[in-house]
């Protein structure tokens, strides 16, 4: 099928994760999980990247991560469906979770629900009969749970702090029981009940950011509430990690601004910033993302790097060459 063709590493991709020829890498494949896209180009089927990737020291521990900042306009859902369509091309099975009532991961997509049609709201009270159902599948590996306006009714169904805790957990943990390997969660910009089960569910929090002072001011809110919920609920702190999008190199305080996070939070910041790219708007409209194809250009380049750092792509390769 078409959309199984969309989001597939190729093989060249593939080769340039260890430093092995084109030639090697199709020798070390399964023939009948490889697509010939034209005369000079092969694409590998998820299922076949993934071992591939485990017999050469890859970790497909399952995982749940949210982007995360309590203002808006920083790149969220760019980076939630980037982070998961380039992840399901590395052989992880990704789901996810669209819990902005503006649903724009859904509209990404072209999933935005019918009236009958489950979303969260639904299904987090009996996870275990309706996730599976409720779920659409985007790609071979690739699946959404959408949201749409009905999602703003969650701050009245999560008033129990029991519920606040266990719904977004519940929901996640009854996809890893299906086989998924990440949850990417995409958030709206308030703190509200959604927020607060997400940041108890998630073990990385990715909190996008630009170079403006709103941006910024964000950054520091959602620092802050991560660690009240987690004191709140007596939680282990998730792992954050700041990512620093719509960056312009040509702008004099973004420079400066990306030089001042690095060195305020070295440990915490992703060590690249995501360059501004006309790519994001063209492949939103034909309700795909920057990796349905394989067109080299800085924003593949980019979330291809981010999303190699946030699954420990590169420290996985380097550790079993070393």
């Amino acid at each position: 099928m078409q959309k199984d063709r969309q989001y597939m590493l190729t093989v060249e991709e593939l080769s340039r994760l260890n430093g092995w020829r084109p030639k090697e890498v199709m020798a070390a494949l399964d023939e009948t999980e490889l697509v010939r896209r034209s005369h000079i180009q092969t694409a590998v089927r998820p299922g076949m990247v993934k071992k591939f990737l485990q017999e050469n020291g890859m970790d497909y521990t399952p995982r749940v991560v949210a982007h995360i900042n309590l203002k808006g306009g920083t790149g969220k859902t760019t980076s939630a469906i980037s982070t998961a369509s380039r992840a399901a091309q590395y052989g992880f099975r990704t789901c996810i979770i669209d819990m902005d009532s503006q649903a724009s991961a859904s509209f990404a997509f072209g999933m935005v629900p019918e009236d009958e049609d489950p979303i969260f709201c639904d299904v987090w009270q009996n996870p275990a009969d309706m996730v599976m159902g409720a779920v659409r599948e985007i790609s071979e590996y690739l699946y959404i749970l959408p949201s749409s306006l009905d999602n703003g009714l969650l701050d009245m169904q999560l008033i129990n702090p029991a519920a606040q805790k266990n719904a977004v957990n519940g929901v996640c943990e009854e996809l890893i029981r299906n086989g998924f390997h990440l949850i990417v969660l995409d958030c709206p910009p308030s703190l509200g009940t959604a927020i607060i089960s997400t940041i108890c569910a998630s073990d990385t929090i990715v909190i996008p950011l630009g170079h403006d002072a709103f941006s910024k001011k964000g950054l520091e809110l959602t620092i802050e509430e991560v660690h009240s919920i987690c004191d709140t609920f007596n939680l282990d702190l998730p792992g954050i990690r700041l990512l620093f999008t719509k960056f312009d190199r040509r702008i004099k305080m973004a420079r400066e601004s990306f030089d001042r996070l690095f060195a305020r939070y070295p440990e915490t910041m992703i060590p690249f910033p995501i360059r501004t790219s006309s790519e994001f708007s063209k492949t939103l409209e034909k309700n795909e993302t920057i990796f349905a194809s394989t067109r080299k250009n800085s924003a593949r380049e980019d979330y291809d790097a981010y999303v190699r750092t946030l699954l420990g792509l590169d420290k996985s390769f380097s550790q079993e060459n070393g």
